[in-house]
C-alpha cells in the first residue's frame, strides 16, 4: 500500500517538474527580446495598455449593479469611519488640553488616552473586513459617548495638577 502511494507521488512530483521545466523553456522564448530574456520595454508597455483598454471596455450589466451595492455600502462605511475619526480627534484634542491646563492629573490621561487607544483598536478590528456596517458603527459610538463623560468627568473633578497640597510627583 506504501509503495503503490509512494510510486503516485513520485509520478506527480516527476510530472509537475517536468510541466515547470516546459514553461520555463516557453518563457525563455527569442521574440521580441534583446538577447538577454528581458523584453523591450515598450513592447510591453503597449501590451499593458491594450490589457487595460479590454479590462476597461468590458462590464458586464450583472457585475455594474453589484458594484454599485458594494459601493454603497463602502461609501456607508467612509462616512461611519469619517465620523468616528472626526470625533476621536476632537476628544483627543480635548484630552491634551486638559493636560496643558492642569485639569487633568497624569493618571487620568494615562486612563483616557488609554480609553481611546482601546476605541482605535476596535475600528482597526472592525475594518479588518473592509468596512463598517452599522451595528459596529453603534458600538463606536457608544464607546465614544462613554469616553466623551469620562473626559468631562476627569476635567471637571476638581482634582488638578500643582496644586497647593497635591504632591505633584505623583500627578
Amino acid at each position: 500500500m506504501k509503495t503503490q502511494l509512494m510510486n503516485k507521488t513520485l509520478v506527480a512530483l516527476a510530472l509537475g517538474s517536468l510541466v515547470m521545466i516546459t514553461s520555463g523553456a516557453h518563457a525563455n522564448d527569442s521574440r521580441n527580446s534583446n538577447g538577454y530574456g528581458n523584453r523591450n520595454a515598450a513592447v510591453v508597455q503597449i501590451e499593458v495598455a491594450t490589457q487595460r483598454s479590454r479590462h476597461e471596455s468590458r462590464e458586464p450589466a450583472f457585475q455594474h449593479k453589484h458594484h454599485n451595492q458594494r459601493g454603497h455600502a463602502y461609501q456607508q462605511s467612509q462616512k461611519f469611519s469619517q465620523q468616528v475619526n472626526a470625533r476621536q480627534n476632537r476628544q483627543m484634542d480635548r484630552i491634551q488640553a486638559g493636560k496643558r491646563s492642569g485639569s487633568l492629573t497624569r493618571y487620568e490621561f494615562r486612563e483616557l488616552m488609554h480609553e481611546q487607544r482601546h476605541i482605535r483598536s476596535m475600528e482597526q478590528n472592525f475594518l479588518a473586513d473592509g468596512i463598517i456596517n452599522p451595528r459596529e458603527f453603534q458600538r463606536l459610538d457608544r464607546a465614544l459617548d462613554q469616553a466623551n463623560r469620562s473626559i468631562r468627568s476627569e476635567k471637571h473633578d476638581l482634582q488638578a495638577r500643582n496644586n497647593h497640597g497635591y504632591n505633584s510627583r505623583w500627578n
